[in-house]
């Protein structure tokens, strides 16, 4: 073999023994020159081999300051947070720069060892994190707003009539201090969990004297057992059953300075108010928001207060050779007001079985009921009668309507008062006239002594104790003034055929 051929032989051995180091070389070369991560690099689950320093630092931010949500949980709850929101936030061109040093150092030979590594293992770079323990606190604090359970006081049960003080309950809060530490010495590993476990503190049950609210319990029973409402319609006093239990449900505890005090809630008086009322029969019920209040003053404070009943809607069938002033009368409404109550209903056409919605009878009694008067007259005796604490004052004789114009029967209230009354219809003056129901709308019916004429003619003075009016009831004028002066507005008229 000639010495050139052995030249050339020479070059292509060894140009193939560099040819794997040109293979390493040039690769390491590109990603020397252009600044490119080396492969298989990541920070945390991100990976950023192959990528330029912008990229790999946009990638991070996006991953951990945009995407990443911190879960926060107090051992029952969990709220998914921003860690923004919690103070953390990852450096993301100085993590990719800790990132970019593996195989970007000064020494080739450890450049070129960690390129060669990096063709076939990962190398991975944790975040680096931030904390900005001012914004980490003012979260923690609105957080604290939810997790925070307060304790509960004692509570009060009665059993069997006796009371029974039940012990409070701790609660809890998040202990700021203690999470706070924990972030700060591991900032790091809450965002690459994605996950910070608050730290909670205890808050003691509160330890207070019951010896006043004892008492004040003893007081709310005793006072229960007092309560006594009233009806209107039938003109009975009822007792308003209110067990020990019952008083129970409606007290709230307030602890002031340690000392224990009782109140009663109306919200959680109004809650049993619809069952109480129907325990009293006779389609009573008890409003919410009058009675309600009523009780807690009386309960609370021992005053006597009045409570009186309302009454439900009705209906009523329609019975053969019934007229609707017949049912008018029976069921002691104006008729109009049934009429109000059925639109369309034709008063000449009523049939048998048919069902007619009838009002309420407080529809009748619009203003505030006075306790302790009344006024019942009889239409069959002619009779009016004064009664006051349920006893009969006074007795007058009277005239009430005439067939073709009759008193309706019912129970209503006085309305109105008017020293001189005038009925145009039949020019008539009624002295100290006392409205008691509208016989039509607009149409005053009412008690007043005896009327006279525009002329001055005094009408009806020797037929009282007889039917002679048009529908109003009549007084000699001595009753009629004593009537007008002691009977305020709201106080009962019960009238009675």
């Amino acid at each position: 073999m000639t010495v050139r051929k052995l030249a050339v032989l020479s070059i292509i051995l060894s140009v193939f023994c560099l040819l794997p180091l040109i293979c390493v070389l040039t690769p390491y070369a590109y990603f020397q020159m252009f600044d490119i991560l080396l492969p298989n690099v990541q920070v945390g689950p991100v990976e950023v081999g192959g990528l330029s320093l912008q990229e790999a630092t946009e990638r991070i931010d996006q991953f951990y300051n945009q995407r990443r949500r911190v879960q926060v949980s107090d051992g029952m709850r969990v709220w998914y947070l921003a860690p923004v929101e919690l103070g953390l936030l990852v450096d993301a061109p100085r993590t990719t720069q800790r990132a970019f040093e593996r195989g970007h150092g000064t020494n080739i030979v450890k450049n070129v060892a960690e390129f060669l590594q990096s063709l076939g293992n990962s190398h991975t770079v944790s975040p680096l994190t931030i904390l900005d323990t001012n914004q980490a606190v003012r979260r923690l604090q609105q957080l604290n707003e939810e997790v925070r359970q307060p304790p509960k006081p004692p509570t009060v049960h009665i059993h069997n009539g006796q009371l029974q003080w039940l012990g409070g309950e701790i609660g809890y809060e998040i202990n700021l201090e203690d999470t706070i530490q924990q972030m700060i010495a591991d900032p790091q590993g809450i965002m690459e969990r994605g996950e910070l476990k608050l730290s909670l503190k205890p808050i003691p049950a509160p330890t207070v004297n019951t010896a006043e609210a004892e008492k004040q319990l003893e007081m709310f029973l005793k006072n229960s057992e007092n309560v006594r409402i009233y009806d209107a319609i039938t003109d009975e006093w009822l007792d308003l059953p209110l067990s020990p239990e019952i008083i129970s449900r409606w007290m709230q505890i307030e602890i002031v300075d340690q000392h224990v005090r009782l109140r009663l809630d109306e919200e959680y008086i109004k809650k049993d108010l619809d069952l109480l009322g129907e325990g009293l029969g006779g389609n009573r019920y008890l409003s919410r928001d009058r009675v309600a209040p009523l009780l807690k003053r009386q309960i609370e404070m021992g005053e006597a207060v009045f409570i009186w009943v309302n009454h439900k809607p009705t209906t009523y069938t329609v019975q053969p050779g019934d007229t609707l002033l017949k049912i008018s009368w029976k069921l002691g409404f104006p008729m109009w007001k049934i009429l109000e109550a059925n639109p369309g209903l034709d008063p000449d056409r009523l049939l048998s079985g048919q069902v007619l919605s009838i009002p309420s009878k407080d529809e009748m009694l619009p203003l505030e009921i006075i306790p302790h008067k009344r006024i019942v007259i009889s239409i069959s005796k002619q009779r009016l009668m004064v009664y006051e604490n349920g006893k009969q004052i006074k007795k007058f004789v009277i005239s009430t309507g005439i067939d073709r114009s009759p008193t309706q029967p019912g129970v209503f209230q006085v309305l109105t008062h008017k020293a001189n009354a005038y009925a145009s219809v039949w020019d008539l003056y009624m002295p100290n006239f006392l409205g008691i129901y509208e016989a039509w709308p607009g149409f005053m019916n009412g008690i007043h002594g005896l009327p006279t004429l525009s002329n001055g003619t005094r009408l009806w003075a020797n037929v009282l104790g007889r039917p002679a009016s048009y529908g109003c009831i009549i007084l000699d004028l001595p009753d009629a003034k004593f009537l007008y002066n002691w009977a305020e507005n709201g106080v009962v008229v019960e009238i009675v055929p």
